[in-house]
């Protein structure tokens, strides 16, 4: 290539990706060379933000580092998230929406109530069990203490999910499944499984082989079976 003065050069294309990327299962979505706003982009680059957490922690999680990981251009990263915020949001929001909606699919097929809480339960121990996804959840957690802004996003999402779990373990009553307990009742004893998931599924990651999983899972099965006996009509 001709790189004399004054010889005009060919011009790269920002905002795309520079390479096909091809990963092994389980290593992410291969890009390819799509427009920027393509979905396939877009999780991708949540993938490879995912894997960097996990392996640099919050203070690597850097639009720089994702876009290496990812293999695009840092204004890809940009274009689709802004900033570093604005991409960490965006990573928080797949974290708890992911995992609310997989439940909710899951429960559509069991009757409301009984069935559907043990579905739950199940999918708490495969929480426990995936060290992988405690380690990003809590790690993203820790950001909301120090940024009000994740803060109030945190809090937002976190309403969600407690008011997702109670209509989807007691059912809808537009849907006529079965008549809904008092929802101020409801949203409490949601808080108070999700409080008391999040510490067990933290104290599971810090402990060892010996910490009582499923007795304290047992423990919290009794006492929300209780709560909902006293509010059932």
């Amino acid at each position: 290539m001709d790189t004399s003065p004054g010889t005009p050069q060919p011009r790269r294309r920002r905002g795309r990706p520079r390479e096909v990327v091809r990963r092994a299962p389980g290593e992410g979505t291969p890009l390819d060379r799509r427009p920027a706003d393509s979905p396939r982009t877009t999780a991708a680059i949540l993938d490879a933000a995912h894997r960097v957490l996990l392996r640099a922690g919050t203070a690597g999680l850097t639009l720089v580092a994702v876009a290496r990981e990812a293999h695009v251009d840092v204004t890809t990263v940009s274009y689709h998230f802004g900033t570093r915020h604005g991409l960490i949001e965006s990573l928080m929001d797949r974290l708890y929406q992911d995992q609310a909606a997989d439940f909710a699919d899951k429960a559509r097929e069991l009757r409301p109530g009984r069935e559907r809480w043990q579905a739950y339960l199940d999918g708490v121990v495969r929480m426990c069990q995936d060290g992988d996804a405690t380690r990003a959840y809590f790690a993203i957690a820790v950001l909301g203490l120090h940024d009000d802004a994740l803060r109030a996003r945190l809090a937002k999402l976190n309403a969600w999910t407690v008011r997702a779990f109670a209509d989807t373990i007691h059912g809808d009553a537009a849907s006529n499944e079965r008549p809904m307990l008092d929802p101020e009742r409801l949203r409490v004893i949601g808080e108070f499984v999700y409080a008391a998931v999040d510490g067990i599924e933290l104290h599971h990651a810090l402990g060892d082989y010996t910490y009582p999983l499923h007795d304290l899972l047992a423990i919290l099965d009794d006492v929300v079976a209780r709560l909902l006996a006293q509010d059932s009509p």
